[in-house]
């Protein structure tokens, strides 16, 4: 609505809830002015048969022979004479003759029987008493108009007449008012009320034109400036003469309106600049303004997304990251709590249903020096190249630090290792003859050793290619040893170790020994995280086509600052920890093109999520297979 039309409606309104205000005290007082009147009238004249009857009565009463006696006997006396007295009956009529509001005047006895009336034919009936006049004269103003206007109601003013001394009276005169009497005095003044309420409501509106015109003449012209500047077209001279307020206004919007187009161009560039940089960015941006709503988006976002980028331009914050998916619920909660999102790992299903790994950094963008939120900044990235980039620079750093140690490692590690697995051959032979239970541990012994040795060589390998000795085998079955291997040594602290298996195999192709050391890795660090106890869970499940395990703790957590180099090698946060563990057991999950990675919170613990393929080529074999060629393999090689 227009400047004007407020205007225009609010003088309207005004008149009209002045003319309201006026009309209903108006209305009010005449109603209550005719509703005294009728009272009063009706009042006067009960008072005035009242005064006619009470001597009428005592006069006839006295003349009775025998004089009445007892209560009864002067009821019936009272009720006779009122019956037969024909004067009465001939002044109750003459009372109703020429009074305003009154429609009739009864007196009744017993039982509300008419003894008397300005109506004869009434006489002998039985009266319905009306309600009181007094109570018409007590309720709200809403409720005497629509008894006034209601069809027709009547209304009492009664006197009891009685002995005194005596509490029951034993007659009554009652004085009957018609609200149709009412409403004919009532209604003209209610119309004549209405009708200069429409002439002074129709003024009303004649005014407001003309004062709305005549306010806003200068701001006509104000406006025309202003709509010229927002077209970008500079203010016209004209010959014809304003006021001198008008002058300076106009002046003053004309310079605003050259500073206003200089912005505007420099906006223009600015947002092409940002468009160019979103573009060649192949990360999916997205930069939301002050009220939620989409303001810029790289072309990174039609790659990501499927669809594009001008399809969601302008749109709400719920409308492009919906709660009801996992990417929209934490990019919803980092703008409501205000808290910064960096490389949080995500599985994002496109519209047409392939799902792709990112890394979602949510940053709220603040205005200085308020500090206030001025913008949301989202960015959605593909996990794989950053993996690949960190990858690289990683097992650079690695081969650098491995070259100072190869050297002193192999007779430090290997010479003890050939020496266990020597006298481990000369106690087999011993045993030969022995039970079979001693040989099923000699064979757990010696399956270690192996495992030990090919750990070892790895570690001295570090710069070269691993020969994986790859075969089918079943995650889930290599989850359940890893838990049995360690659950002895995590039964100290107390910590228990629980396999949570949600498919029943998972088979993938894999190098059985190394897989075991790299998830052992894990699951070592995450029970002696656990100096309070606690539960460690072990699990393996299907995820984006991929074979997902997850290793659980209860721990302290990592602290932010180390999250980083904990993959690093030789990083330890434990006083007799070597620092290779984790960083073998990226490698390995490398080598079997996987992932790895965790969340961790402070006093709540960390969880691990190892990725590996599928195994799609439908080769049979078991794990156990592939173990006894292993096995074969390194004795063989120690002896």
């Amino acid at each position: 609505m227009s400047l004007r039309a407020r205007l225009r409606t609010f003088i309207i309104l005004l008149v009209a809830v002045v003319v309201g205000v006026l009309s209903v005290i108006n209305v009010r007082d005449a109603i209550e002015t005719r509703l005294n009147d009728a009272l009063y009238l009706a009042t006067s004249n009960a008072e005035v048969v009242e005064s006619f009857l009470i001597p009428l009565v005592n006069e006839k009463a006295s003349r009775r022979i025998p004089q009445p006696q007892t209560l009864e006997e002067m009821k019936r006396v009272w009720t006779q004479i009122v019956e037969l007295d024909a004067d009465l009956a001939l002044f109750l009529q003459r009372m109703t003759g020429g009074a305003r509001y009154i429609v009739e005047v009864v007196i009744t006895g017993e039982d509300n029987r008419i003894l008397a009336a300005s109506l004869p034919s009434r006489q002998g009936q039985k009266l319905d008493l009306p309600p009181e006049l007094a109570q018409f004269t007590s309720r709200t103003l809403t409720d005497r108009i629509n008894e006034i206007v209601s069809p027709n109601r009547d209304y009492r003013v009664t006197r009891e007449l009685g002995l005194q001394g005596q509490d029951d009276p034993i007659l009554a005169v009652h004085v009957i008012v018609s609200t149709v009497l009412l409403r004919n005095e009532v209604l003209p003044q209610i119309m004549n009320l209405g009708l200069v309420s429409a002439i002074a409501l129709l003024i009303s509106v004649v005014v407001a034109a003309i004062a709305s015109r005549w306010a806003f003449k200068p701001l006509a012209r104000i406006g025309e400036v202003i709509d010229r500047i927002a077209r970008g077209e500079t203010a016209r001279e004209e010959s014809r003469s304003v006021s001198r307020e008008e002058a300076v206004v106009e002046s003053k919007l004309s310079l605003l309106g050259k500073q206003f187009q200089g912005a505007q161009a420099d906006v223009a560039e600015l947002r092409s600049n940002l468009d160019q940089l979103m573009d060649r960015m192949e990360e999916a941006v997205f930069l939301f303004g002050r009220d939620d709503r989409l303001a810029l988006a790289g072309r990174g976002a039609e790659r990501l997304l499927s669809r594009g980028r001008w399809e969601v331009m302008g749109k709400h914050l719920h409308d492009v990251f919906p709660s009801s998916t996992e990417m929209g619920a934490i990019v919803q909660g980092a703008v409501h709590v205000q808290r910064e999102v960096r490389d949080r790992p995500l599985v994002l299903e496109r519209p047409d249903g392939s799902t792709v790994e990112v890394l979602l950094t949510v940053e709220v963008v603040e205005d200085f020096p308020s500090r206030e939120r001025a913008g949301t900044l989202v960015t959605i990235r593909e996990a794989a190249p950053r993996r690949q980039i960190e990858s690289q620079l990683d097992i650079s750093t690695r081969l650098a630090a491995i070259s100072r140690l190869t050297s002193g490692a192999a007779h430090e590690i290997k010479n003890p290792l050939n020496s266990i697995v020597l006298h481990l051959e000369v106690l087999k032979s011993k045993l030969h003859d022995s039970d079979s239970q001693a040989e099923t541990e000699l064979r757990v012994i010696s399956r270690e050793i192996t495992r030990l040795d090919r750990v070892v060589k790895s570690f001295l390998d570090f710069t070269r290619p691993v020969e994986l000795n790859m075969a089918v085998i079943d995650l889930v079955e290599i989850a359940s040893e890893v838990a049995t291997l360690v659950r002895t040594e995590a039964a100290g602290q107390p910590v228990e170790v629980v396999v949570d298996k949600k498919v029943e195999t998972a088979r993938m192709q894999g190098d059985r020994d190394l897989l075991i050391q790299a998830i052992l890795n894990v699951v070592v660090n995450g029970v002696e995280a656990m100096t309070n106890g606690g539960t460690l869970t072990i699990s393996v499940e299907e995820s984006a086509g991929m074979w997902l395990l997850k290793v659980q703790d209860e721990g302290a957590g990592i602290p932010v600052e180390l999250q980083e180099k904990i993959y690093n090698l030789y990083f330890s946060t434990k006083g007799k920890g070597s620092g290779i563990g984790l960083a073998m057991t990226f490698r390995v999950v490398q080598l079997h093109s996987g992932t790895i990675d965790f969340t961790s919170e402070q006093n709540e613990g960390t969880t691990f999520r190892l990725r590996f393929p599928r195994d799609r080529s439908g080769q049979s074999g078991g794990a156990s297979d592939a173990e006894e060629r292993a096995e074969s393999r390194m004795g063989a090689n120690g002896a």
